[in-house]
């Protein structure tokens, strides 16, 4: 499966789930597709190989995913060693790494993963308290469970105390032991990564912009992976923030990427020119860095914005 093909199967599973999606053509980004739903947004990096997510761009995906109260996924079929397994999470740098019909199980048949995959196996982690329970009421003291599941005394009691993940072969052998499910399914929606939130810029206009905001109140974080520069926050305010020297088609293609992203996760969006005109592409408003010296606060940024965008609803819709 190629991965254009790939991304617009990921895609329609997202959409089959009732979410709305956004698609990113952005070479190297962090993320291809953002989707959201009633209590749920996802940033998601589609892969064939997962191994070839770089550190860069997971750190990225994470940065998005922490500032956005998001959850992110990769999206794949396989590693450098083998196919991923179905029903089963991979993690690469700290992300959730998963087929394409594991996310149709989770969204769609709403059946959560319980299976985890690292180095030496499969591996689940178990309802420790219940498992002592269960392991009470059935009579067993810990050595002679331990000995009927072939593992050590000491691995029991960590798996009873929630601090060992347990083999699948030895899941498996509690689970018809008990006949009951001990295994702790994984929240791959909900899942929340550590991020590091403080970037520098790359460029000296990207410093002088990124200065101008903080003095205005916004916080920025830098994204490098990724249509946009920034993003900044002041309260609920929320904006995606893209940087460049000049209007050309690449930046006319990143405003309109932007566009779609922010409506996908509720946020405005605003190019800022070193040189240039002021006017509107996709609903982003592409301004001159001269602009922002003339703005006092945060407010006045928001007000900015949203006038730019009723002139060209007024020049459309008159």
């Amino acid at each position: 499966m190629e991965r254009e093909r790939l991304i617009k199967t990921v895609e329609a599973i997202l959409r089959e789930s009732g979410m709305r999606t956004a698609r990113l053509e952005f070479r190297g980004s962090c993320f291809d597709l953002v989707a959201s739903g009633l209590f749920t947004l996802l940033f998601i990096k589609v892969a064939l190989n997962i191994d070839t997510v770089t550190g860069e761009q997971a750190e990225d995906l994470k940065r998005l995913a922490s500032f956005f109260n998001a959850s992110p996924i990769i999206v794949g079929l396989k590693t450098k060693n083998a196919e991923l397994e179905e029903g089963v999470v991979y993690e690469r740098f700290g992300i959730y790494a998963l087929r394409p019909e594991t996310l149709y199980d989770i969204l769609i048949g709403n059946e959560l993963p319980a299976i985890f995959a690292e180095r030496g196996g499969l591996y689940v982690r178990v309802n420790g308290p219940l498992l002592k329970r269960l392991r009470e009421e059935r009579g067993y003291s810990i050595n002679e469970l331990a000995q009927l599941l072939g593992v050590s005394r000491k691995s029991l009691i960590n798996y009873e105390r929630g601090e060992q993940a347990v083999s699948l072969e030895v899941a498996l052998r509690l689970e018809e032991l008990f006949d009951e499910p001990i295994a702790r399914p994984i929240d791959v929606l909900n899942s929340r990564v550590e991020a590091n939130l403080d970037v520098n810029p790359e460029t000296p206009l990207e410093k002088e912009i990124f200065d101008r905001l903080k003095k205005l109140g916004l916080g920025v974080v830098k994204v490098k992976k990724a249509p946009f520069n920034a993003v900044s926050r002041e309260n609920e305010f929320r904006i995606l923030t893209g940087i460049d020297q000049r209007k050309t088609r690449s930046t006319v293609k990143r405003a309109e990427m932007m566009a779609e992203v922010g409506k996908i996760i509720n946020s405005d969006g605003v190019f800022i020119l070193e040189k240039a005109k002021t006017e509107v592409v996709g609903n982003v408003p592409l301004i001159p860095k001269e602009s922002l010296d003339e703005v006092r606060d945060v407010d006045e940024l928001v007000d900015l914005i949203e006038d730019l965008k009723k002139e060209v609803r007024k020049e459309l819709f008159g």
